[in-house]
């Protein structure tokens, strides 16, 4: 008897019981019963019986997501995820998706809580200490620190001119305020980008040497469509309630004078994003660049921006050189807007984007106090974090599957590149392309050369003030910035994001691998098939190689330089292969709409090519058996399959990689996730990348012309 759990949590533990309460025993196991099968689990020397138990297990979890009834050839996602929804249904107030990915970061969570809420022990190094005084210190702030939390946010306010909301009515003087140079002075001791980002980078021109880039920031709503469309308008109306019970609780500003507020910083911040890029047009960093001296940025505006005065507050310093300026629509609106909104309320906008940094909800439950202190712990800390959790539950065999499913994948690759498969690439392109392969490197994102002792022995933290720890670490950080500016520069440094997703960085010609991948029984495991690994661990990989190739990613070569090296023959060839993603992927409808119209295709065609490329890469793997004995082999092919479900090995392969995307989306999440993502939902991740497989439309004998096995396929790689 296989049977639907409400389980969420696919530790080894539970999953161990879930198989046991409901294929041993038709009635509810007692608490002793329970308790022996753990213990024979954990004691028990008997391999192979903890290895049927695992496979059973992930064999009952798999089948309890499919919904079978439903026809694979016409909709695989819902073949492969049906039942997903009534085993991780979303939460109205809380959560608004569920998937995969939400428990690996869970599981992962619980893994740096554990971390951070053990004692201090006496080899704890400098950093890790550091660590859990900053974490100590944020528990610690509750509801009876209240008025003093408040006056210390004024204080940070005051710093700066103090905010019109908290002032009586007339008494704020408008003339007194400069919001260049405000701003200016915020990001010169915290580093924090508020209307304009101040951000460094190598030059294009010449790697060895920092640049200073200035454009739009990031905004809290992420895109334009947030903030215009009328799909999203549930969004801004929970933004803008957000930001009056922020200015009520945290200020104390009175509720008439908080929701003015709000609305007011709400329409400041549409007005903002009137200007900021679409990424949909899948336009380059460089592309949207143009080197400035100060004078020709000042004539450009007309001296509305005064970038001389800007860049010396912000660096402390007198600043002659040449920079970047991004984005240069982004300024235009920018010089426009402030022309027509009053003083106060850029004032107002200016200092809460400042006091929100700040903000930290001191009336939640112990436990959910616990998270928010590590997501600001992982804000400011993630790389010492990642680092502990490597060294602590690292397999050494696990980065050794990694390293080999990687280097399957690339081998796959180049005899792809060295085919005549891809000859539409001319041969002098395709020789480039082989150079940037064979310089393409993979890693473990788990920071193990990194001198954290170096990093933060400047750093002094209290272990009872949460709001000064905040300065600390943001003057500490800016403080480096500004240090490095002079220096050669550094590789690309995005802690909190490659901490849970891998990415392919194209300036370094690179792939990381965030350490949380690395949990076993999600994924992968010793027991399970090679299938599930190459099907998930080996798509993830092979999805990041062929970023390096897609529209986004060639325009970098071997040495991570950004240059164009494809010849017009190859880019026309390209191009029109592309546009058969473009049409495809449009004519998807997701919450009944179709999704919108996006020239950058990267996401497309890095998950075609990537399960295409894992595919080929576990077949390769298949075909080494043949080197191993007789006995040996057949026992490998038979853990090739799982207990109780009745499907090939290859079949298998796609089922896993289908089970990775399963999710549920609460409505009023769907139009923002298909508006902000440049990733197309889930459930076309799956959909559009196996009907462009032949393979898939083999193994599950899906017959042509059916929604799965579509006539006209696209394929780039």
């Amino acid at each position: 008897m296989i049977c639907i759990s409400s389980v969420r949590n696919f530790s080894f533990r539970l999953l161990c019981l879930h198989l046991l309460l409901c294929v041993h025993d038709s009635q509810p196991a007692s608490v002793p019963q329970v308790q022996l099968y753990e213990q024979k689990i954990s004691q028990s020397n008997d391999t192979v019986y903890v290895r049927d138990v695992m496979r059973q297990a992930k064999a009952a979890e798999m089948r309890n997501y499919m919904q079978p009834e439903v026809d694979a050839c016409d909709d695989f996602f819902q073949y492969a995820c049906g039942n997903w929804a009534k085993i991780n249904p979303t939460d109205a107030r809380n959560v608004l998706e569920t998937n995969f990915f939400a428990l690996l970061v869970s599981t992962y969570n619980q893994k740096q809580l554990k971390v951070l809420t053990e004692e201090a022990h006496a080899d704890d190094d400098a950093a890790t200490v550091q660590l859990k005084t900053f974490f100590d210190a944020c528990r610690q702030l509750d509801d009876k620190q209240r008025e003093r939390y408040k006056l210390k946010l004024w204080e940070v306010a005051e710093e700066f001119g103090q905010m019109p909301a908290l002032m009586p009515e007339g008494t704020w003087e408008a003339g007194e305020f400069d919001w260049l140079a405000t701003i200016a002075r915020i990001q010169h001791k915290y580093g924090l980008d508020i209307i304009l980002q101040l951000g460094m980078r190598e030059d294009f021109v010449n790697k060895t040497v920092s640049k200073l880039f200035i454009g739009q920031p990031t905004l809290a709503l992420q895109s334009r469509a947030m903030y215009k469309s009328q799909a999203t308008k549930w969004h801004r109306d929970k933004y803008q309630e957000e930001i009056e019970q922020s200015l009520q609780k945290y200020l104390g500003i009175k509720d008439d004078v908080a929701i003015k507020t709000a609305r007011q910083i709400l329409y400041f911040e549409s007005r903002l994003a009137d200007g900021i890029m679409d990424r949909r047009l899948g336009k380059t960093l460089r592309s949207m660049a143009v080197l400035r001296t100060i004078d020709e940025m000042l004539a450009a505006y007309e001296g509305a921006i005064d970038v001389r005065a800007y860049m010396n507050i912000s660096l402390g310093e007198a600043f002659n050189d040449t920079f970047y300026e991004y984005h240069v629509e982004y300024q235009r609106n920018l010089v426009q807007m402030l022309k027509e909104i009053p003083k106060e309320q850029v004032a107002n906008y200016v200092i809460y984007q400042l006091l929100k940094t700040f903000f930290f909800d001191y009336e939640a439950t112990n436990s959910a106090k616990e998270k928010l202190c590590l997501d600001k712990t992982k804000l400011y800390f993630a790389k010492v974090l990642d680092n502990i959790i490597y060294r602590k539950y690292n397999s050494g065999s696990t980065v050794a599957d990694i390293n080999l499913i990687w280097l399957k994948i690339r081998e796959i690759f180049q005899e792809e590149l060295e085919s005549d498969s891809l000859k539409w690439i001319s041969a002098m392109t395709r020789k480039v392309a082989l150079e940037k392969l064979a310089a393409m490197r993979l890693e473990i994102n788990s920071y193990e050369t990194s001198k954290f002792a170096e990093e933060f022995k400047e750093l002094a933290l209290s272990h009872t003030d949460y709001i000064e720890n905040i300065k600390q670490v943001l003057i500490h950080k800016t403080k480096q910035g500004l240090a490095n500016l002079r220096q050669v520069p550094k590789p690309m440094e995005m802690p909190v994001a490659l901490s849970i997703s891998p990415a392919y960085i194209g300036k370094e010609n690179l792939i990381k691998i965030p350490v949380m991948l690395l949990q076993p029984n999600f994924l992968w495991s010793d027991h399970y098939p090679h299938a599930l690994k190459f099907a998930t661990l080996g798509y993830l990989v092979a999805h990041e190689l062929i970023h390096g190739f897609d529209d986004m990613g060639r325009n970098f070569d071997a040495n991570g330089t950004e240059q164009s090296w494809w010849d017009n023959n190859s880019t026309e060839a390209f191009n029109e292969r592309k546009k058969c993603f473009k049409r495809q992927y449009s004519l998807y409808r997701y919450n009944g709409k179709y999704l919108p119209p996006s020239e950058l295709q990267a996401e497309n065609i890095a998950d075609n090519g990537g399960i295409q490329l894992a595919y080929s890469a576990y077949q390769k793997w298949l075909a080494s058996l043949n080197d191993t004995a007789l006995v040996g082999r057949k026992q490998l092919l038979a853990l090739e399959t799982l207990p109780n479900l009745n499907f090939t090995n290859h079949q298998l392969f796609f089922l896993a990689f289908s089970q990775y995307w399963c999710n549920d989306v609460d409505e009023r999440y769907r139009d923002k996730v298909s508006l902000i993502s440049i990733h197309a939902p889930a459930k076309y991740r799956v959909i559009g990348s196996l009907a462009n497989f032949q393979s898939f439309a083999e193994k599950f004998q899906c017959a042509s012309g059916t929604n799965m096995n579509p006539k006209r396929k696209c394929k780039i790689y």
